[in-house]
């Protein structure tokens, strides 16, 4: 039983601390985080570059967070999918909604933990509402408590409001408990 104990524990500290894939030279690490009030088949965030387009989904009533690497840049989110109808039926259907003209951006620099903000779509009948929140101290706390490997490692800048200082007085005060 120990045994059984034990090895679970050391898997879960695996996945937990495992190491962290590293930087090219023009690459920056990206918190990706998305919130879905409703359904969203799939999210598209298109860079400047081509072929740099990530796709995210599906959310349903959900929250999704995660830290990836992505080429330094400025990207834009583009694109939300829902699929509505069943097969049952025969009506699948996918909608489209293109977010190009709403400036949903955020720019990503090399070498550091890039914060984006957290994508907020919000499904209101047939309509579709997508904001860009900054909730910076939220997502910073689910950084550090489910990807523990990149905040203190790693200086992090903010992608969607390069001037504002909320992130530096986090990791100083809250982070450290105010020394």
């Amino acid at each position: 039983m120990k045994a059984i104990l034990l090895a679970i524990i050391a898997l879960f500290s695996a996945e937990a601390f495992s190491e962290i894939e590293p930087l090219g030279p023009d690459e920056g690490y990206v918190a990706i985080a998305l919130y879905s009030k409703g359904y969203s088949e799939s999210i598209v965030l298109k860079g400047n570059s081509f072929g740099n387009k990530h796709t995210f989904g599906p959310l349903n009533y959900s929250q999704h967070i995660e830290v990836i690497k992505m080429p330094a840049g400025t990207y834009s989110w583009t694109e939300v999918y829902e699929r509505t109808g069943s097969l049952k039926n025969g009506n699948l259907l996918k909608v489209y909604y293109d977010l190009s003209d709403d400036n949903l951006t955020f720019s990503v620099k090399p070498g550091v933990l890039n914060y984006t903000g957290l994508l907020m779509i919000e499904k209101l009948g047939s309509r579709l509402q997508v904001r860009q929140l900054n909730r910076a101290s939220i997502i910073l706390k689910i950084l550090e408590q489910d990807h523990p490997g990149y905040i203190g490692k790693f200086d992090v800048v903010n992608g969607i409001y390069p001037n504002d200082h909320y992130i530096d007085f986090y990791l100083t005060h809250a982070l450290k408990g105010g020394e």
